[in-house]
């Protein structure tokens, strides 16, 4: 799977919108992980960046690239421009979700595993329900 494709997967949409929400004070606004900006999540401005890149150089890391834990806010100064930042964002993950998930996810980094239509399938699924609930549950949908 190359990088545009899993950027531009459905999945990949509903579950950067769910972070980006799930983050998201009640005005809509999101706080970058790495620079403490804040922004509106709609913002194209605003990424959903990984600490365990999905794409390293030559190699790549699926097994984690649908993890919540590994998953924060992100500014697109510092997700594209900046490498991610990953020691801020990994201190940031941390203080979320404790050392030990943090600890797994690079574990977990090193299985084999591929992402095909079935798997992205399965995910765009599971992370559209989560989406629609938390919009539900948040009363607004700041991407209508």
């Amino acid at each position: 799977m190359k990088s545009k494709d899993f950027y531009t997967s459905r999945a990949w949409k509903y579950l950067s919108k769910y972070i980006l929400l799930y983050y998201a004070n009640n005005d809509g606004y999101v706080q970058c992980s790495t620079s403490g900006v804040w922004m509106p999540c709609n913002s194209p401005q605003m990424h959903a960046g990984h600490y365990i890149k999905v794409f390293d150089g030559s190699k790549t890391n699926m097994a984690t690239a649908f993890s919540f834990e590994n998953i924060a806010p992100q500014c697109h100064k510092d997700n594209i421009y900046s490498g991610g930042k990953p020691d801020i964002m990994k201190e940031w993950l941390i203080n979320k979700h404790g050392v030990q998930k943090i600890d797994m996810l690079n574990i977990q980094k090193h299985n084999i595993c591929k992402l095909g239509k079935y798997e992205l399938g399965y995910f765009k699924d599971l992370h559209k329900k989560q989406f629609d609930k938390l919009v539900s549950i948040r009363g607004f949908n700041p991407w209508k």
